[in-house]
């Protein structure tokens, strides 16, 4: 999911996921189990799809991963409407706040990871990743609160 988010678009992303696969094989010697496996690949794929994209233009994140997320309680076409309307915004919002906060939040809200599989995942220090977190929550609170009622907040 964050490399799809990265990339903007599916086929690049399948690249990207591609390439760490690969890159991960050829490397398979130097997992030394310091960590769970996955956050080890993620740390490869991230590493690979930064350095990939940095050979590329920007790309805005796109919108066909919406449909990705679940609709929770979405019986009625109001409630699918509301809820549709509810991800859009929040992804708008999500593309508005800095890409480190953007990644932090992503990796605990989106992937699951606990704290010290996001601190193994990006090279930074457990202080780090909760500070970050917090400083995302607000930001994206902040862009969020114009556009949604003080209690959805």
């Amino acid at each position: 999911m964050l490399l799809h988010l990265c990339a903007g678009d599916a086929d690049l992303a399948a690249e990207f996921t591609q390439e760490a696969f690969v890159r991960a094989f050829e490397r398979l010697d130097l997992f030394a189990g310091g960590s769970a496996f996955y956050t080890w690949l993620y740390r490869l794929a991230r590493n690979r799809a930064i350095d990939l994209l940095a050979r590329r233009k920007p790309v805005a994140m796109a919108d066909e991963h919406l449909a990705d997320i679940p609709q929770i309680g979405a019986s009625t076409p109001i409630d699918r409407l509301a809820a549709d309307e509810q991800r859009a915004l929040v992804h708008a919002g999500m593309a508005r706040i800095s890409p480190e906060h953007r990644e932090v939040l992503l990796l605990r809200e989106w992937d699951g990871m606990d704290y010290d599989q996001i601190a193994i995942a990006l090279g930074i220090a457990l202080g780090t990743v909760k500070s970050r977190l917090n400083r995302a929550r607000a930001e994206l609170r902040s862009v969020l609160a114009p556009h949604v009622c003080a209690e959805d907040l």
